[in-house]
């Protein structure tokens, strides 16, 4: 194998990572101040800002799969440069907002948006890489827009302590102001990204039998990155003694451990047993970090905070277990010219868990100890399923087999 071979497809473009971390870093900014921006600079009532937030997640999974679909078709540099120049505008919008009307088409045109492009940049990223190294890369990506998302929190933060009007509004035109970077950089990205894919290479998702339960055990994982950020806050605040500042303890070691070991706990996982071995492990550490939390209650604010950390430790790298398994095992079942339209269904999977999780997890919190051990059995269950997803078609371990022979050759 020559070295023309391997190049192109060892060495993905930077540019990826750039507007993976600045797509973030405005999404960070706009997340961090959303619901204080509706109500300050707004006016809205809460029941307002709940229809507003709560049609932009919506939209939001309306978009994904038209999206991919148009940049299977269309290319992704034509789609993402689109897609950004169109979330520009729309934060700016946002920014200039004074009804809610207003607020609630801005959002939506918004919320289109939101889940669509990240799956573009990821297929994008890992198009030039094997099929073993995939993994390791978008880890990368998720680390990098991990500590861009907790960056962006900090002139929201400004904002925040501010309090004017005027600060609100320039987080948001600040938000506006990445976008159009990104829509500029994706105007550089290599030829491979700008073509479209070839003709009869859209997506059987539905077909795709192992793809979809692998999708659907995402969906499902996922409520233990929900049960860390919605209800240990809730838990913390109206059950124990903790002081009210652990909570953004909670985010932050969250954080630091996701940007820490993210790429280190994602080597191997493109191997079927390994990715297996990844979400077990991954549930049955959700599973106990549930099974702790509730332990707070149990003794003063010094006891009670050393819980805390112990149980986001836990459920932080449950987290990570889980989505470097699940993330494996997924791109085993991605046939070759699909990987857009099929990372934005693994993607929409999360989608739904954030649409119908959050009332699950909030009416779990009052039934105190009932609760957390559900949740604890529900991602111990999880994690034994996972060991009997799949692995790849035998056509697939064939082909992987073959460049192998012929390199030892």
């Amino acid at each position: 194998m020559t070295d023309h071979d391997t190049v192109p497809r060892t060495a993905p473009p930077r540019r990826f990572y750039v507007v993976g971390l600045c797509d973030a870093l405005g999404l960070g900014m706009y997340l961090s101040s959303s619901v204080l921006f509706l109500h300050r600079a707004t006016g809205l009532t809460n029941q307002q800002i709940g229809l507003v937030l709560s049609t932009s997640g919506v939209a939001s999974l309306l978009g994904a799969m038209p999206i991919a679909r148009a940049a299977e078709r269309f290319g992704l540099r034509v789609v993402l440069g689109v897609l950004f120049a169109i979330r520009c505008a729309a934060f700016l919008a946002l920014a200039s907002v004074a009804t809610f009307g207003q607020a609630l088409v801005a959002a939506a045109v918004a919320g289109v948006l939101s889940r669509g492009i990240g799956p573009l940049i990821e297929s994008g990223l890992i198009s030039r890489v094997r099929d073993e190294q995939a993994v390791g890369t978008l880890a990368r990506l998720r680390t990098l827009r991990n500590a861009g998302l907790a960056a962006g929190a900090l002139p929201a933060g400004a904002a925040i302590a501010v309090g004017e009007e005027w600060a609100y509004r320039a987080v948001l035109v600040a938000s506006a102001a990445l976008f159009l970077c990104c829509a500029v950089v994706c105007r550089g990205f290599p030829a491979s990204a700008a073509a479209p894919g070839r003709r009869g290479g859209r997506a059987r998702i539905l077909r795709n039998r192992a793809f979809l339960a692998i999708t659907a055990l995402y969906g499902a994982f996922t409520l233990s990155a929900l049960l860390l950020g919605i209800g240990m806050p809730l838990w913390i605040v109206q059950r124990t003694q903790a002081p009210s500042w652990t909570v953004t303890l909670i985010q932050l070691l969250n954080t630091a451990v996701v940007v820490a070991l993210q790429v280190r706990l994602s080597k191997g996982s493109e191997r079927p047993t390994r990715a297996r071995a990844l979400m077990c492990g991954g549930g049955l550490l959700a599973g106990l970090g549930a099974l702790v939390v509730p332990l707070t209650a149990l003794g003063s604010g010094g006891f009670a905070f050393g819980v805390v950390v112990v149980a986001a430790l836990l459920l932080s790298l449950g987290e990570l277990l889980i989505t470097a398994g699940t993330t494996g095992a997924a791109l085993q079942h991605i046939p070759e010219g699909q990987k857009t339209s099929h990372l934005a269904a693994l993607n929409l999977g999360f989608g739904v868990t954030t649409v119908v999780g959050p009332p699950l997890i909030s009416t779990s919190v009052g039934w105190d100890w009932a609760g957390w051990t559900g949740w604890a059995a529900f991602f111990a269950i999880l994690g034994l399923l996972a060991l009997r997803v799949p692995g790849p078609p035998a056509r697939v371990r064939r082909e992987e087999q073959e460049p192998r022979t012929a390199a030892a050759i």
